[in-house]
């Protein structure tokens, strides 16, 4: 378990550029669901505001490995025997 969590670390202290796009992606969908929640609001319908909600979590939940691999790639000299 510990082993296959220090090789995907590892996977994404390699690859900067796809872990950057998926925290873009993340954040921007996010960001646009809740402007859309905000927009919407003067409706007051609520499925419509349970299903932005739920759409912002699930932006918010893809941009966080995103953020991770960037973290552990700016970490990564520290965290492992790279370059």
């Amino acid at each position: 378990m510990i082993d296959r969590l220090i090789t995907r670390l590892k996977q994404m202290a390699l690859t900067p550029k796809q872990q950057l796009k998926q925290l873009l992606i993340g954040t921007l969908g996010a960001f646009i669901s809740m402007i859309l929640i905000l927009f919407s609001s003067q409706w007051e319908i609520d499925w419509l505001f349970y299903l932005l909600a739920l759409i912002t979590g699930f932006f918010i939940a893809y941009a966080i490995p995103g953020y991770i691999g960037i973290w552990v790639w700016r970490m990564r000299k520290f965290l492992f025997d790279f370059d």
